[in-house]
């Protein structure tokens, strides 16, 4: 979408220029900026530029995942994941739920996946499974575990509190009478 805005405001032009490759060279997909002064922006949902100059031209890889940081992965499942990654990962789930536009949720035993067309919007454990596996590291479902393993939240709202690095997010929901927790989110912090 940023692409698309900044080809229709001229500040890229589909004609400035094109990467330089060898033979030796695998070929991956690369977008041409005209000056290197900007910063990378991401490509598509699960992709973000990484910088290789060259004389002219500042040329980005959009091989490199955006969620190689915290709160990336949760449960075996990947923000970068597409839905046959999952497919083939979890295998299939045992309930599909779609809502009144289309979005679809996978549901596992241990995880819910939320997907916009081949995309994951959120992966969603439920209190009741009792421990969730953030990043390799696995985590009790409670406030005060959580806190220990991820130190002081980022955030706090009405409907719990999370942690984010700038590009995904970590929320702790709970329940706003009780205060009972009721599941551990993760989810694309640029698109709330």
């Amino acid at each position: 979408m940023i692409t698309l805005m900044m080809l229709l405001a001229g500040i890229l032009s589909p004609y400035s220029g094109s990467a330089q490759v060898s033979d030796a060279t695998p070929v991956q997909a690369v977008t041409t900026v005209q000056s290197a002064d900007y910063e990378a922006t991401p490509v598509f949902h699960t992709e973000v530029a990484t910088p290789k100059l060259t004389a002219s031209t500042a040329v980005y890889s959009t091989t490199d995942s955006v969620y190689d940081e915290q709160y990336s992965r949760l449960n075996g499942i990947s923000l970068a994941d597409t839905r046959e990654d999952v497919l083939r990962i979890k295998g299939k789930p045992f309930h599909i739920v779609e809502n009144e536009l289309g979005d679809q949720e996978y549901q596992y035993q241990d995880v819910n996946i939320g997907f916009q067309d081949q995309w994951i919007t959120y992966i969603s454990v439920p209190a009741k499974v009792g421990t969730i596996t953030l990043d390799g590291q696995k985590i009790t479902l409670g406030r005060d575990e959580i806190r220990k393993a991820l130190g002081k939240p980022d955030f706090s709202a009405e409907d719990g509190e999370g942690y984010t690095n700038g590009l995904s997010a970590l929320k702790v929901f709970t329940d706003s009478q009780t205060g009972a927790l009721r599941s551990v989110d993760i989810f694309d912090a640029t698109s709330e």
